[in-house]
């Protein structure tokens, strides 16, 4: 396939010793000859009749020539009327470009310029070797095709299929049913596939996996250059690793520099910290193991409990260290954090796997309960999927409501917040400037009094998220107010906030999209090699 097969030019080496024999007979007995659409020669050449028709025979050396390209065999057959020749043994196609196509018959129809070789035909252009039962190919549109299944070797590359055709004019090869495509670095198995041996690039227009030792890719529609290492994936694309799972509307990755971008419905699982993303917009760096999310994020981390934690912000960077042990996720603008047990706001958000450690910035907020706890940062340790300590710095402030206008208070410089096992807090310990506002119950009774503290530090223990017992140190000055009697101006400390209706709730955090399901990946199978 690869230029044109045959040609109507008359060629023949005239310093044979049976040329003048051949060329006499040629003039004399056949003179159909001269005037039939192609030109032959042969060592041997006898007219025949066969079923009312007359037929030329060829033996020794058939030649003819079309378009630059020369066709050998041992013996052939000329239909004069139907002008179509049939060839038998040795069958060789050779053209000016390099191309030689090889098998064991040949059947060539003039009027429409179609030629079929068959017989464990080998097609060979440079370094691309073709074996294949049959092969047909239209000398005008100088495109061939198999369809008894088809293996090409194109140097590492090793290619199988059902059916395939070639275009030798754009190196553009094309095949379908059962197309699997072997190379070292990676497998491909597609039911449609287009490949460019010029530049390089396999072309895929329906689901097509794509399988290395570090990954699959799964998609519908793409392309593939395995010489730049450039891919573009769409239609429910995906990447499947050992440690996550990486859907989009669209991906683009070059495997050369490791660095990849999603486009639209992307969804990011990390299969080991059980942590989920959303977003419209990722980037993705293998080398360096960062990704980023943006478009609306949210992200989901699924707990042994069954509990889940829901964040949102503008942006996501996720990160794993070189041993995988440390992975990070970063949060960037407008963060809002919820579990079932607390929900918060915060400017900028980090969290580290190694330790469960929680970083927030830009005064963050956080609800447990009926507890607001507000600072300039604030770090939190998990244990078990619960909260264990809180530290926060600088402008600390908790506040919790007893009754719906009575609001006990702590401020300070600092404050470490300790909660219990059911993830309430148990004690707060306040170092510097402390202030508190803390209502008095009697017995689980209404309240009845509150009592108004300044000191440098104080500890501060509840049950129930209930103040039961409270400790001042460094020269407290405090005043113990019946309910009635409490000033106006001594009922919030300075910085007091509860601004309910910013607390995070669960249906802020409803995913943006259903999290799709992955395609069954299809069983590999040989393609079928039909016998001529």
């Amino acid at each position: 396939m690869y230029g044109a097969l045959f040609a109507t030019k008359f060629a023949y080496g005239m310093n044979r010793p049976s040329c003048i024999g051949f060329f006499m007979i040629l003039m004399g007995s056949f003179g159909p000859l001269i005037s039939q659409p192609i030109s032959l020669s042969a060592g041997k050449m006898k007219g025949i009749k066969r079923d009312g028709k007359e037929i030329q025979h060829l033996e020794q050396d058939v030649r003819f020539e079309q378009s630059g390209n020369t066709v050998f065999c041992d013996y052939a057959d000329y239909d004069v009327q139907s002008e179509e020749l049939t060839g038998v043994g040795n069958v060789r196609i050779s053209s000016t470009d390099g191309v030689t196509i090889t098998g064991s018959n040949l059947v060539f129809n003039n009027k429409n310029k179609t030629a079929r070789v068959a017989g464990n035909v080998t097609l060979t252009d440079k370094d691309m070797v073709l074996t294949t039962p049959w092969i047909n190919y239209n000398t005008e549109s100088k495109i061939g095709w198999y369809g008894a299944g088809g293996r090409i070797v194109d140097n590492e590359m090793v290619l199988t299929s059902g059916t395939g055709s070639y275009n030798p004019n754009n190196k553009m090869l094309y095949f379908r049913k059962n197309v699997v495509l072997v190379h070292p670095e990676y497998k491909i198995l597609a039911d449609t596939l287009q490949y460019n041996s010029g530049t390089g690039t396999s072309y895929f227009f329906s689901y097509t996996e794509i399988i290395s030792d570090s990954n699959t890719i799964l998609c519908n529609y793409g392309e593939y250059n395995s010489r730049t290492g450039k891919s573009y994936f769409t239609r429910n694309a995906a990447i499947l690793s050992k440690e996550n799972i990486i859907r989009a509307d669209t991906l683009v990755y070059n495997k050369n520099t490791g660095i990849g971008e999603a486009y639209g419905h992307l969804w990011v699982k990390d299969t080991v910290q059980r942590i989920t993303i959303f977003g419209n917009k990722g980037y993705y760096n293998r080398k360096s193991r960062y990704t980023r999310v943006t478009g609306k994020p949210l992200a989901r981390q699924y707990e042994k409990n069954g509990d889940s934690l829901m964040l949102r912000a503008d942006t996501f960077i996720y990160t794993v260290d070189s041993a995988q042990t440390r992975r990070s996720l970063l949060a960037f603008n407008h963060v809002s954090i919820w579990r079932p047990d607390f929900s918060g706001t915060a400017d900028s958000m980090s969290y580290v796997s190694e330790d469960s450690l929680f970083r927030l910035f830009g005064k963050p907020v956080l609800w447990n309960s009926n507890t607001r706890l507000n600072a300039d940062t604030m770090r939190i340790w998990m244990r078990n999927s619960k909260i264990s300590l809180m530290e926060m710095r600088k402008n600390s402030f908790v506040a919790t409501e007893e009754t719906g206008s009575e609001y006990s208070q702590i401020s300070g410089k600092n404050m470490d917040n300790y909660f219990g096992t059911d993830n309430k807090l148990k004690s707060v310990l306040v170092m510097g400037n402390g202030q508190s506002v803390y209502y008095i119950r009697e017995k689980d009774s209404a309240v009845t009094s509150a009592n108004t503290v300044i000191c440098e530090n104080m500890r501060i223990n509840l049950d129930s998220n209930k103040v039961t017992d409270v400790r001042f140190y460094k020269k407290p000055e405090g005043i113990i107010y019946p309910l009635a009697e409490l000033p106006e101006a001594k009922k919030v400390l300075p910085g007091f906030v509860w601004d309910e209706e910013n607390r995070p709730m669960a249906e802020n955090f409803v995913p943006p999209f259903n999290i799709p399901e992955l395609p069954k990946k299809r069983e590999e199978s040989k393609p079928s090699r039909k016998r001529n």
